[in-house]
């Protein structure tokens, strides 16, 4: 088991995490936010789920310069789930909002499709945020001019996937739902996959649907598996044999309902690195808020949908 400690800049928090595991071992608030100007904000899954990754990224990205802080903290979004959801969004959203006002942050790169639309209808609502830009991760990583190699993504799919060595391996896209109006998660995946043979499923971009996440939250399981697997059977009509995904909750819902096809994120081609999906426990075990500051604590919630 691994540990992970990341300065939080706009928590002003300091937060090590175990992996596997995905438990909080220590969590202080040093009181006063980083200075920062450009912001990874991984996100809840990337964060539960590929730990390892989220630091691997984030010293990439730190060493080119891209951004100079990090952020543990949710989007938001998830807290809709929750019984008292409404009420609990916006009061955290409001929270985000004032704590980002406060910052000089000019750019957040954000590596979850959810989180990308979530941040800036959030940071749109008022003029003290309205100008941050909000870029999605692929994009950034294309324009620093990453592209995933397609011998060592074959040798990775063949050794993960347990397709036969005589089998051609064909790649093709899952978009996600949030991405369909700009379509920016679409096109980054497909500059960062373009040496690979990759094909296009008739679903694509605007015609995306859903993974079978949205089902499963609302408790409509078999719906939302059955929905996962037919992106399995469409990848089969263009010809594919693997399917690749640019947003991490797509992956763990196709993988969990039992795709037809080997489903991989693309970072975990870019890394050549398996998301460990059979340690995931239930849907998310950590969820980063801010300090609770009116309980008296000097600490960081964190909590998972199921507690």
């Amino acid at each position: 088991m691994d540990e992970y400690t990341f300065e939080d800049a706009l928590a002003g928090s300091s937060v090590s995490c175990s992996f596997p595991g995905l438990e909080a071992v220590s969590v202080s608030h040093a009181g006063e936010q980083d200075a920062c100007e450009s912001l990874f904000f991984p996100g809840c899954s990337f964060i539960n789920y590929a730990m390892p990754l989220v630091q691997s990224v984030y010293d990439l990205l730190k060493g080119g310069g891209e951004v100079d802080g990090i952020s543990l903290l949710c989007c938001g979004k998830i807290l809709q789930f929750e019984g008292d959801g409404g009420v609990a969004r916006e009061a955290f959203e409001q929270q985000l909002i004032d704590h980002i006002a406060q910052t000089q942050i000019k750019r957040i790169v954000a590596a979850c499709p959810n989180c990308v639309l979530a941040l800036r209808k959030l940071l749109a609502r008022s003029e003290e945020t309205a100008h941050i830009q909000v870029v999605p991760l692929p994009r950034v990583l294309a324009d620093m001019g990453y592209k995933i190699d397609p011998e060592s993504a074959e040798a990775f799919v063949r050794e993960n996937g347990n397709i036969p060595e005589d089998e051609p391996i064909v790649f093709s896209p899952k978009d996600s739902c949030p991405d369909r109006a700009t379509g920016e998660f679409a096109d980054a995946l497909r500059e960062l996959m373009s040496d690979t043979n990759l094909v296009e499923p008739k679903f694509a971009r605007k015609r995306s649907y859903c993974c079978g996440s949205r089902p499963r939250a609302a408790g409509h399981y078999d719906l939302g598996d059955k929905m996962a697997r037919r992106h399995g059977d469409h990848a089969r009509e263009v010809g594919a044999n693997v399917l690749v995904t640019a947003c991490v909750s797509c992956t763990y819902s196709l993988w969990g309902a039992g795709c037809e096809v080997p489903v991989y994120h693309y970072l975990e081609l870019l890394y050549s690195w398996n998301i460990p999906w059979y340690l995931a426990e239930g849907y998310l075990k950590l969820r980063f808020l801010f300090d609770d500051a009116d309980a008296g604590r000097n600490v960081r919630d964190y909590k998972g949908l199921t507690q």
